[in-house]
C-alpha cells in the first residue's frame, strides 16, 4: 500500500470521525433544546394559576397548563402520588399521564317536611318528621325527632377531561414539536366547583 493511499485512508477516517462527532453534537444540541423548552414550559405551568370559567352558564370548569416530567422527576416531586400508583399495582414507568382534581360541592338545601312518621325503637313509639329534597345530582333524606336528626346525603358527579395540544409551526406546516399542552376539566354537576387541577405528562427519554 502506497503512502498516498495511506494518506487518503487516513483523511477518510478523519472525515468520518469528524462527521460522527458533528452528528453526535447536533443530536446533543437538539436534546438540550428540547430540555430547555420543557423546563420553560414547566416553569410557566407552575407559575400560572388554575383558570376557572363557566360552560353553558351553569357548569363549572377549569383549565390548567400541563407539566411534563420524566419518570424519575415524577417519583421525586410527586412521591406520594407515585407510591399510591404503585399500590394500585401499576408501574410508574408505564405511566402516560396523571390527572388530579380537587372540587367541592355546595348545595343550598330546601325541603318541605313530609307527613309525620312513627319510629319504633326498643318498643318506644317516637313521632318524627321526614324530609326529602334532591335533583338529578343529589338526594337528601332525613328524619327529625325531638332529640336528634339523622339523614343521608348522596352526591353524584361526572367530570369531563379534555386535553388540547398545540404544535409549533414552521412557515405554514405543523411540526411534531409541542408548543403548549393544557387540560380542561368540566364538572357536569352544577353544584360542584373545581378548586384545583394538575395534569402531569410523563416524558419518555
Amino acid at each position: 500500500m502506497g503512502v498516498r493511499t495511506k494518506i487518503e485512508i487516513g483523511v477518510a477516517v478523519l472525515l468520518a470521525a469528524i462527521l460522527l462527532f458533528c452528528a453526535g453534537q447536533q443530536r446533543r444540541i437538539k436534546q438540550l433544546a428540547a430540555e430547555r423548552d420543557r423546563y420553560a414550559g414547566n416553569t410557566a405551568a407552575l407559575l400560572s394559576d388554575v383558570e376557572r370559567y363557566r360552560v353553558r352558564d351553569s357548569l363549572n370548569a377549569a383549565r390548567v397548563q400541563s407539566l411534563e416530567l420524566t419518570v424519575k422527576e415524577y417519583e421525586r416531586f410527586r412521591a406520594d402520588d407515585a407510591e399510591l400508583i404503585r399500590s394500585l399495582k401499576q408501574r410508574n414507568r408505564d405511566l402516560a399521564a396523571v390527572n388530579k382534581t380537587q372540587s367541592q360541592t355546595i348545595i343550598d338545601l330546601r325541603a318541605v317536611p313530609r307527613d309525620t312518621v312513627v319510629l319504633v325503637r326498643d318498643s318506644i313509639i317516637t313521632p318524627a318528621v321526614a324530609v326529602h329534597c334532591g335533583d338529578a345530582w343529589y338526594n337528601f333524606d332525613g328524619i327529625l325527632t325531638k332529640d336528634q336528626f339523622t339523614g343521608k346525603l348522596t352526591n353524584r358527579d361526572s367530570l369531563l377531561l379534555a386535553e388540547t395540544v398545540k404544535y409549533k409551526r414552521f412557515l405554514f406546516w405543523k411540526t411534531r414539536k409541542i408548543k403548549d399542552r393544557e387540560l380542561n376539566v368540566v364538572s357536569r354537576n352544577p353544584h360542584t366547583e373545581i378548586l384545583g387541577v394538575e395534569h402531569v405528562v410523563i416524558e419518555r427519554k
